[in-house]
């Protein structure tokens, strides 16, 4: 089966598609989303994608549970990833121990010195798998393996907006003031939200690059959506 089928109540529906979190599932994942929200006139109401899933809420006296897995599946027939267009968003991060308030333990549990930290998390170009679990909290993927390491036992009450951390394989960027328990590297003066000229997608790629701590207070950053060639 493409997807396992899991109805919840009599307007909404979980189609899974295994439990691995990777690039060809996120493909599959992305492009029903895409696909399925162009239905809204026919009945789709939402459709809120995840790692290796998608919710996707209806209304039943427009279409039936079956004619929603039906549509999903003839979709995902006729997607065609090779027509997608790829987005770059660069966002400036400054990694000073002031705002990597979790720089001694990443340090000591990665083997590492600080500098190798900041070069490896720069390096990568990472894709952005999804949005939640506050909105705009990107979840992006995937770290190199060096960098990978276990959430924090004791979650913070309050991490501040624009921190940027890791958590196992991940990394991602607080966009507001709230709980959490990922491991801070760092924090961007960029507001994910609130910034008018961009507007970040499942599917796009992030790449981080140092700042000062000057350059971080002055935030003078025009951050873009730019469109990439290739992905």
């Amino acid at each position: 089966m493409k997807f396992e089928v899991k109805p919840y109540g009599i307007d909404s529906v979980f189609l899974e598609f295994g439990n691995n979190i990777n690039f060809l599932t996120h493909k599959k994942v992305k492009g029903l989303y895409h696909s399925l929200r162009k239905y809204s006139k026919s009945g789709i109401k939402a459709v809120i994608p995840s790692y290796c899933a998608l919710t996707i809420l209806f209304e039943p006296s427009l279409i039936s549970l079956v004619d929603v897995v039906n549509l999903s599946s003839e979709l995902l027939d006729n997607i065609n990833n090779d027509e997608d267009a790829f987005y770059l968003v660069r966002i400036p991060v400054c990694y000073d121990h002031k705002y990597a308030i979790d720089w001694e333990e990443v340090c000591e549990y990665t083997d590492k010195k600080w500098e190798e930290i900041i070069s490896l998390h720069t390096k990568k170009r990472y894709l952005v798998y999804m949005l939640g679990f506050v909105p705009g909290f990107l979840y992006l993927g995937s770290l190199p393996t060096e960098l990978e390491i276990p959430r924090k036992k004791v979650p913070r009450l309050k991490v501040e907006m624009g921190s940027v951390g890791l958590a196992d394989n991940q990394t991602g960027i607080y966009p507001m003031e709230i709980p959490g328990g990922w491991q801070i590297i760092g924090r961007t003066p960029v507001d994910l939200i609130n910034n008018s000229n961009m507007a970040i997608e499942m599917g796009d790629y992030v790449e981080f690059y140092q700042i000062s701590k000057k350059e971080f207070n002055e935030n003078s950053f025009k951050i873009k959506r730019l469109l990439l060639n290739d992905n």
